[in-house]
């Protein structure tokens, strides 16, 4: 398969027009491999990871932190400067999804709160919205099924239709129409004459976190215990008054210590996450169990890697999930 084309099935999962502004999600290092048989996925860049993906012979590899949030220079020897000769070496790609990952609707960062069977969810910090638009245009001769199809596989399309009299009408989100206008220009070979209309429906919604109700409210132990179930973590950081009784959830993946007051507001009784800092649990408006940044993030990149290999088909591409290491070790005073 081109290595291009895993790189627009990614895309779909994690478009980049959804990360943060100081974000680096996209391409880190541009391969010259056409062709790929192996996609290797991965949660950190370092070193050891890349190492066992090209060794494993990935010719594209997908990892959810950057390489790098800024240029850097090669002039001196370092972790980084090592990853980029290891990859420009053996001509494969290198590409991060970071908050595009963190914040895509259904996406893998969702995992958690799927596992708690969390009711009437909603993201718990809203980070953009995409109006859309509609769009139409004359074809000279009727679009395919497979044209159409193709068309609405593109990140940030709705909808795509075609009536008896040869106007096609699309429905797509207007930071991605750019994209969309050079995919319908190339399958018909023509450049229509267009017509935009914005609209305010369907706006998509992209954020951060997640906050719903439990089935049904459990007591601080019975939480704890199906939380113990599902994290793969033997050590968890409780700070803030613990309830009595557990019956709305707030999560985010990664780190999410500035989300206690979002958490708060939107009536959770926890804020489950990682990374907690000591300032912020002192301040903590509500109960803040910290899991580990690497236990939320490992999963869900473990979980992107299935999906991935579902869209790409086994026939195609090997996709490989290649496990980390938890950064952190506990010592236990006897």
């Amino acid at each position: 398969m081109k290595s291009l084309d895993i790189l627009s099935v990614f895309r779909t999962m994690a478009p980049e027009g959804f990360q943060s502004s100081w974000d680096n999600s996209g391409v880190q290092v541009v391969g010259e491999s056409l062709d790929c048989s192996k996609v290797g996925v991965c949660l950190e860049p370092t070193p050891e990871m890349i190492r066992a993906c090209l060794d494993w012979g990935a010719g594209v590899i997908l990892t959810h932190h950057p390489l790098y949030m800024k240029p850097k220079g090669l002039g001196s020897e370092s972790a980084f400067t090592e990853v980029v000769r290891m990859v420009m070496r053996s001509g494969a790609w290198l590409y991060a999804a970071h908050t595009s990952l963190d914040c895509a609707p259904d996406g893998p960062a969702f995992w958690l709160g799927e596992r708690l069977g969390l009711e009437s969810a909603g993201f718990l910090e809203t980070a953009r919205e995409f109006a859309p638009v509609e769009v139409s245009f004359y074809s000279p001769r009727t679009v395919t099924r497979d044209e159409a199809e193709m068309w609405t596989e593109r990140p940030g399309m709705h909808s795509v239709s075609q009536s008896a009299a040869g106007e096609v009408r699309l429905v797509c989100d207007r930071d991605h129409w750019a994209g969309a206008r050079s995919a319908v220009e190339f399958t018909l070979g023509m450049q229509p004459e267009y017509y935009v209309r914005a609209l305010e429906a369907p706006a998509r919604s992209v954020g951060f976190g997640q906050v719903g109700d439990l089935p049904q409210p459990l007591d601080w132990a019975a939480f704890m215990a199906e939380l113990q179930g599902l994290v793969d973590r033997d050590v968890f950081t409780v700070c803030g008054d613990a309830p009595q009784t557990v019956a709305r959830v707030a999560y985010c993946g990664g780190s999410g210590s500035s989300m206690a007051d979002a958490a708060a507001r939107a009536g959770a009784d926890v804020l489950i996450t990682g990374d907690m800092k000591y300032h912020a649990a002192v301040e903590t408006p509500v109960c803040i169990v910290d899991v580990g940044h690497f236990s939320l993030e490992e999963e869900m990149m473990r979980l992107a890697a299935l999906d991935l290999a579902e869209r790409l088909g086994p026939e195609q591409v090997e996709v490989r999930f290649f496990k980390g290491t938890e950064p952190f070790r506990f010592h236990v005073r006897a």
